[in-house]
């Protein structure tokens, strides 16, 4: 009996250390120990109090340093963060619904976030410093030098320290400064997933005839650069005064689209396979410029679903969604053409191929402007304003 308890006793104690040892890795793989910096508890941070615009941005000075809670976690040093359009309209109200109900589709660190939603640092792409990784992160290390996005609604960048997934960041390469490496990433996702998912165009752009319309912007600019890669020819319009600019970017024809012939002259290519519209026009969408029974395609930036969620609500948000993209394609679907909506799609795959076409130089980034820190609510107030050549950027 004495030997059946010993070996009972030594069994249980045995299972005791092993739930002990895995329980410690667990705890352990958060943070490496030895890779965790002095850092301060407290940051600044631009953070949106209201959905009133500009005014309801306010610069903090208290916020709290994000920490580390998952295990592909990487705390980063924001060193240049970009603004785009989904920002300014974020600011004003845009996907209030939709983030604030987003806890009870993904429980999550997001959902900690949302159920107070406000006060909300906006931004959806950086380039920084890593300063801690959680312990199942095997790429990045401390100092090393990165460039990525953050998924909406998380807390984003306009901050002096940010969180995010290891597999939402790659290591900035050598040829691009931190402003360049910061304009990249989110207008970089959008362009490829436009392009390679709603329109397509993964499966072969060789010869295709794509009409990229607003094309000197931070989606279009990096869309023309991509088709170019992929053997497409592109037909760019914008304004007399960037035409230079997209003729660089590697456009094979442009169209001045103020010039009364514009419409003629596009008529002239024949149709297109592709039209990518990053106007931000949101309806008077024209089909005809699409070739008839070729399976084209009108790829607008602007689609009406986070309006439709904040005009009617989850459920009727839904199904004026459905309604509205029915609608959109009732005469398109006659001729065999058809109205898609294209989205951000936070893909680690895509994001390596754009750092890599950066690196080897086959993708220029395109910076219009760049604001310090202090100043982030006049850039904000130039990108509502329009008219850019580029990303707008902020320096820390």
């Amino acid at each position: 009996m004495l030997k059946m308890s010993s070996l009972a006793s030594r069994t249980i104690w045995g299972f005791e250390v092993m739930f002990l040892k895995s329980t410690i890795r667990k705890c352990s793989s958060f943070v490496r120990p030895n890779e965790l910096p002095n850092l301060p508890g407290t940051m600044s941070a631009w953070q949106l109090y209201g959905y009133k615009g500009l005014e309801s941005l306010k610069l903090v000075s208290t916020v709290e340093v994000p920490p580390i809670t998952q295990p592909n976690e990487v705390l980063v040093k924001v060193k240049a963060a970009s603004i785009n359009s989904l920002d300014v309209m974020m600011s004003e109200g845009y996907g209030q619904q939709l983030f604030e109900n987003y806890s009870y589709l993904k429980p999550s660190r997001i959902s900690q976030i949302t159920k107070t939603h406000l006060p909300l640092t906006l931004g959806r792409d950086f380039a920084g410093v890593v300063q801690a990784v959680g312990g199942a992160v095997k790429n990045l290390q401390l100092g090393d030098e990165v460039m990525g996005i953050i998924p909406p609604p998380q807390a984003g960048s306009h901050a002096e320290y940010l969180v995010t997934s290891a597999s939402n960041m790659k290591q900035k390469p050598g040829n691009l400064t931190m402003e360049e490496a910061a304009s990249l990433p989110y207008a970089g996702l959008t362009a490829w997933s436009a392009l390679s998912i709603t329109a397509e165009l993964c499966i072969g752009s060789k010869g295709k005839k794509v009409l990229v319309m607003g094309a000197a912007g931070g989606v279009g600019s990096i869309a023309i650069q991509l088709l170019k890669n992929w053997g497409a020819i592109i037909v760019a319009s914008g304004s007399s005064e960037v035409i230079p600019f997209l003729i660089e970017l590697g456009s094979d024809f442009v169209i001045d689209y103020t010039s009364p012939e514009a419409e003629s002259e596009l008529y002239q290519f024949g149709g297109f396979d592709v039209i990518l519209d990053c106007t931000g026009r949101t309806h008077n969408f024209n089909y005809s410029f699409l070739k008839p029974w070729s399976n084209a395609k009108y790829v607008t930036l602007s689609p009406p679903t986070l309006r439709n969620f904040d005009e009617h609500g989850m459920i009727g948000g839904m199904m004026k969604n459905g309604l509205d993209l029915l609608a959109a394609n009732s005469s398109a679907i006659i001729e065999g053409k058809t109205l898609r909506w294209a989205y951000f799609v936070p893909s680690s795959s895509a994001l390596t191929e754009l750092v890599d076409l950066a690196r080897n130089k086959k993708l220029q980034t395109a910076v219009d402007s760049v604001f310090p820190y202090e100043q982030l609510p006049e850039a904000y107030a130039k990108m509502k304003a329009g008219h850019k050549r580029g990303k707008i950027i902020v320096t820390m």
